[in-house]
């Protein structure tokens, strides 16, 4: 095994174990069965090929550890973070979730998820829905800054452009509706809000610093091109 790869490995080991005591120490037993559960559904690996899947959700749960304080229902978002992609990317039905967990997971879970037996809903009603529970409007920032702030060197310039205004568009007016709705939870959400802004900036730098350097390197291959004759 390669050392880099060694390294991903362990660091995923250490966070995962971490995160289960955590877990054990609040007395989050549905979460801790939500995590368990959720794995099977998860059973790839990243962009990268050796990340597992499943450590997505596991940095998600980690960064709620920072924000718990101020979570109305801070088991039930460990275990919507958890099962957050199961419906949609897995298969899973929201009937089980329920069975399983509580209501108040399944329906955040259902919130989250932009396609149902095979039909997809629309940005408008998914937007609806995340905006009207507290537990999916907490996960869905956590989930855009996570993917947001690893994206860089996995996705394409293109992309990463389209996904910052997808942030900016669609996420950040969720979680200023949440401050509203929900104003216990607004640090929770002031925080997250942060960390993308944070991001979007440290982004936009690199892109400008990247599209700079291509032109650069373009201006010396037609100068070492020489004139058209």
């Amino acid at each position: 095994m390669a050392e880099a790869e060694k390294d991903i490995l362990d660091r995923v080991k250490t966070e995962t174990i971490a995160l289960r005591y955590y877990l054990q120490g609040r007395g989050f037993t549905m979460a801790l069965e939500a995590m368990e559960f959720a794995k099977s559904y998860h059973q790839g690996t990243r962009k990268d090929g050796i990340t597992p899947e499943f450590f997505h959700q596991v940095s998600m749960a980690n960064f709620a550890r920072t924000l718990v304080s101020g979570l109305r229902h801070p088991e039930e978002v460990f275990a919507t973070i958890f099962l957050h992609d199961a419906v949609e990317d897995g298969g899973l039905a929201v009937a089980e979730i329920r069975r399983r967990f509580s209501d108040r997971v399944a329906d955040a879970v259902d919130a989250l998820s932009k396609v149902i037996g095979g039909v997809k809903r629309s940005p408008a009603d998914v937007r609806r829905m995340i905006e009207a529970d507290p537990v999916a409007s907490v996960v869905k920032g956590i989930d855009r800054a996570n993917n947001q702030g690893s994206m860089l060197g996995v996705f394409s310039l293109e992309k990463q452009v389209e996904y910052i205004e997808e942030t900016e568009g669609f996420i950040l007016p969720i979680l200023k509706q949440g401050r509203r709705s929900f104003p216990d939870q607004e640090p929770v959400y002031e925080n997250i809000k942060h960390l993308l802004t944070r991001e979007i900036r440290l982004l936009r730098a690199l892109h400008a610093e990247i599209r700079a350097r291509e032109a650069e390197i373009e201006g010396l291959h037609e100068h070492a091109a020489g004139p058209d004759i």
